[in-house]
């Protein structure tokens, strides 16, 4: 991971040597800074310097770092010195430019997912470095204030990338059909486990172990660990806890890798460290290679038409789809929302995951994804308590209480039309309430919406089946507007905060109108 700009030295003192990419970057940037600041242009430095202009205006975008002899004739030409030229430091205004060049982020974050080159960044840094080095200043007392790390930033990129291609990928459909193809594996909706541990083992010399995780208390909480040392015998750690179709996918994961050419990995099953995007990303495809595997697209775009012909809404027959599968509500629900958009025209929707400890009123969002644009159920501050009238929430609260009079396992299934209070936004909410499969005590809750529209109406015959709640819901407790809200834990200081200051501001509005 890189480094941040406070980052301290290591033992012997030193700090981490900036690459070779940042170097260029700092030169082009302190003679694009100097050459500005003394008026001069590109082809008066570099005439009185020896060089062709072309080749000044590569180095200032950080194309091209030049040799000792090149970077003296500039200092000259500029009337700096060599030792100025070459060093690290970027003066008062740039020294937040600076910290970030030194760090490395650069390099990590993947600024292609937001449009972006290192190249075209640095130019716009080049033209307003004032102003950029302040805008990198703020971001960087944001992640201070608000404990923001480089994992953070690519966890966001990796679910920017994602929502961008709206979670669907062909040419990995594509991988997965050619594999089940090629080694004449039928078409069924659960998996062969079998089968599965069987390929790995005789193509690629896996092993299997399912007590190591079991016998440490550190590694209890996760799922697998894939151990590659030996490259041609690695050994995959399977969590014994684990149901028959969450193995199923951990292997199938594995196939993805091989099947794919990706060589950077995953370790651990979650994630417990992110090294790089690529990581992120080679993560991202192996899974869904074996979702692909998994829940054969052709098999459940069948089941949804079946299920989106139904004249009212049966959440009893959309759990009988995910048994059919025997996959986690988790993951049934994130391959729909792959499926959905593509196959049924349903593109503005979001995909979410709540999370909750039984007994306490914490619920917190733990995976969200949102199509077309951001919609309402989503992550907004820590601490705040999120709308008790969303479907999610209330399909905890019925599985919780299920819980109290017996030990259930029982999925709990939810339908509602929501209507945001914001925005007024409508969406047709559908969830999967279940316990938590290796964390006793915590339940999750998967909930995709679709957005109200014509598309929704003409591929869900029962979208305003009267028999479906219809609610008005706000975003958490302390931003709701309502006022006769029954389902309020706290008061909505952040919204009542909101009203003072547009009503200040109107006062003094008219006091100076």
């Amino acid at each position: 991971m890189p480094h941040s700009p406070d980052t301290p030295p290591d033992s012997s003192g030193n700090r981490p040597p900036p690459t070779e990419q940042n170097l260029r970057f700092i030169l082009g940037l302190k003679l694009n800074q100097l050459r500005k600041q003394k008026g001069q242009s590109l082809k008066e430095v570099a005439g009185r310097a020896g060089i062709a202009i072309s080749y000044l205006n590569e180095i200032e975008k950080g194309k091209k770092y030049p040799k000792p002899e090149k970077i003296l004739s500039l200092a000259k030409a500029l009337g700096t010195t060599y030792d100025e030229l070459v060093s690290l430091q970027l003066g008062e205004k740039l020294h937040p430019l600076s910290g970030v060049l030194k760090s490395g982020i650069l390099e990590e974050i993947p600024l292609e997912v937001f449009g972006l080159t290192p190249l075209g960044l640095l130019e716009m840094m080049a033209a307003s470095p004032d102003k950029i080095s302040a805008l990198f200043d703020t971001f960087v007392k944001i992640a201070h204030r608000f404990d923001v790390t480089v994992e953070h930033l690519l966890l966001a990129a990796m679910r920017s990338y994602v929502e961008q291609n709206k979670n669907y990928f062909e040419d990995i459909e594509l991988a997965a059909e050619n594999f089940r193809q090629r080694h004449e594996w039928a078409r069924r909706p659960s998996p062969d486990l079998a089968r599965l541990q069987a390929h790995l083992s005789q193509t690629h010399g896996y092993t299997f172990d399912e007590t190591t995780l079991a016998s440490s208390a550190a590694l209890t909480g996760l799922r697998a660990i894939t151990l590659a040392g030996d490259t041609a015998h690695p050994r995959l750690l399977l969590n014994p806890q684990l149901g028959g179709w969450q193995k199923a996918f951990l292997l199938a994961r594995e196939i993805g890798y091989r099947e794919l050419g990706l060589r950077e990995t995953v370790t651990t099953s979650p994630l417990t460290k992110v090294e790089s995007f690529d990581q992120l990303l080679n993560n991202f495809r192996a899974s869904y290679f074996a979702g692909a595997l998994l829940l054969d697209r052709q098999l459940l775009v069948n089941d949804l038409r079946q299920f989106f012909a139904r004249a009212t809404w049966d959440g009893a027959a959309l759990v009988a789809i995910k048994r059919r599968y025997q996959a986690t509500p988790e993951m049934f629900f994130h391959r729909l929302s792959q499926i959905v958009p593509h196959f049924f025209g349903l593109e503005q929707m979001y995909f979410v995951r709540f999370d909750h400890r039984r007994g306490t009123p914490d619920v917190r969002i733990g995976k969200e994804l949102h199509y077309q644009r951001m919609h309402a159920s989503h992550s907004i501050g820590v601490n705040e308590h999120y709308c008790r009238r969303w479907v999610s929430l209330r399909s905890l609260h019925e599985l919780e209480l299920l819980q109290s009079k017996s030990k259930t396992t029982a999925t709990v299934p939810g339908g509602q039309r929501s209507r945001f209070y914001s925005t007024n936004d409508d969406y047709f909410s559908i969830s999967l309430a279940h316990p938590h499969s290796l964390e006793p005590g915590m339940n999750s809750c998967v909930t995709l919406g679709f957005l109200v529209n014509d598309a929704l109406k003409k591929t869900v015959n029962f979208w305003n089946d009267p028999a479906l709640p219809v609610q008005i819901v706000g975003d958490t407790c302390e931003r709701c507007a309502l006022t006769d809200c029954t389902d309020r834990i706290v008061p909505s200081h952040l919204r009542n905060q909101e009203v003072r200051r547009a009503q200040q501001l109107a006062a003094v509005a008219a006091l100076t109108s």
